[in-house]
């Protein structure tokens, strides 16, 4: 009886990254053909626009990667929507639906921009860690309510997260426009953050600044705790079979808050990147729905931390490329939305397909 015993405890993380290879199996093929078939629809378009496709698509890559500028505007570009993918797919692996890295993702800029531009500016170059470290509290801890209001009165975190999102949007605008505006300005922002808090440029003469490597390094991180430390393997048990990690004697509730918490943390960290690194002060409408791209993002991966950089990567290369087009073809702005939108279109459907073969 000992030795069934033993076998069963060690037993279930492997049982665990088993299943978790099933669900995945294939999904690398799936995501690649709605890549595919988004880029040949876009095309099309083009074309039904009077542009050339192969003119679109040569002018797209060369504002994606053909010179250093455009390869900083798309890491740019990935940054935020890499940072709130990532804070959606660590819930979305314990099980938590968390729908509201947009508002976490502002409630961290609010952090970040306090003590940058409130603190003295003779704390020199303890501002930058100083406003990335209170970007990520602000974040987590308004990360933290919908989970404590799960856990206490079973609230539903879809809805509550969503909403949430509207209620820190709106924060943002409040502060911008009262007690954040600097005195005798017309403009809904705040006062430009100190020199000291900025994150450092990369590449001279590009927009690529630290914050790209801190999204990276990020992923990298989320990573290594999903796959190989026992409290990653914990919180993707307590999504595949919350039931089976009850009966493990798992604490499920500190798993979901611990979960949010580091959500809420990233996503603060990714609006604080935006306005050290981008902004350099509050703006209001600083954020083009980045919360919604990386929930988008976070799925396209397959709630992989890898998988989540190639497709934040993808994602800042069309929206490099689609200011390209519009600044040499005169392209419509809006087919950045529609380049983007379209392969979880295509995803959509061909899961769908998946789901209902066989079937009557």
């Amino acid at each position: 009886m000992t030795a069934t015993i033993t076998e069963t405890k060690t037993g279930w993380p492997d049982r665990i990254n088993e299943a978790a290879r099933k669900l995945t199996q294939g999904y690398a093929l799936v995501v690649i053909i709605a890549f595919a078939a988004s880029l040949a629809v876009g095309l099309l378009i083009l074309a039904a626009l009077g542009v050339s496709p192969w003119q679109a698509l040569s002018v797209m890559i060369n504002g994606a990667f053909g010179s250093r500028m455009a390869i900083g505007d798309t890491l740019v570009f990935m940054t935020p929507r890499l940072m709130t993918a990532l804070a959606a797919l660590i819930a979305i692996r314990c099980g938590f639906y968390n729908l509201g890295a947009e508002g976490q993702l502002q409630l961290g800029a609010v952090g970040a921009v306090l003590p940058a531009t409130m603190l003295p500016h003779s704390l020199g170059l303890l501002l930058l860690p100083i406003s990335l470290i209170s970007g990520a509290i602000f974040g987590a801890l308004w990360g933290l309510i919908p989970a404590v209001l799960k856990l206490w009165r079973g609230a539903n975190e879809i809805i509550v997260t969503l909403m949430m999102n509207f209620i820190g949007i709106y924060f943002v605008k409040y502060l911008v426009e009262g007690p954040l505006q600097p005195a005798g300005s017309n403009f809904n922002m705040s006062a430009k953050i100190a020199n000291a808090a900025q994150l450092p440029l990369l590449l001279p003469g590009t927009r690529l600044h630290l914050g790209a490597v801190i999204a990276v390094v990020t992923a990298a991180l989320l990573w290594f705790l999903l796959y190989h430390s026992t409290f990653g393997i914990r919180l993707r048990a307590a999504g595949l079979s919350p039931r089976a990690a009850r009966l493990q004697g798992m604490p499920l509730s500190r798993l979901i808050l611990s979960s949010m918490l580091i959500s809420g943390a990233i996503a603060g960290v990714g609006g604080a990147i935006e306005v050290l690194g981008v902004q350099y002060r509050l703006i209001e409408g600083f954020s083009s729905d980045f919360g919604f791209d990386g929930l988008a993002v976070a799925l396209l991966g397959g709630l992989e931390p890898l998988g989540a950089v190639i497709v934040a990567l993808y994602f800042g290369a069309i929206n490099s490329g689609t200011i390209a087009l519009q600044s040499v073809l005169s392209i419509p702005s809006a087919m950045a939305m529609i380049m983007s939108g379209l392969p979880i279109l295509f995803l959509a459907t061909i899961q769908g397909f998946r789901l209902v073969k066989g079937r009557k």
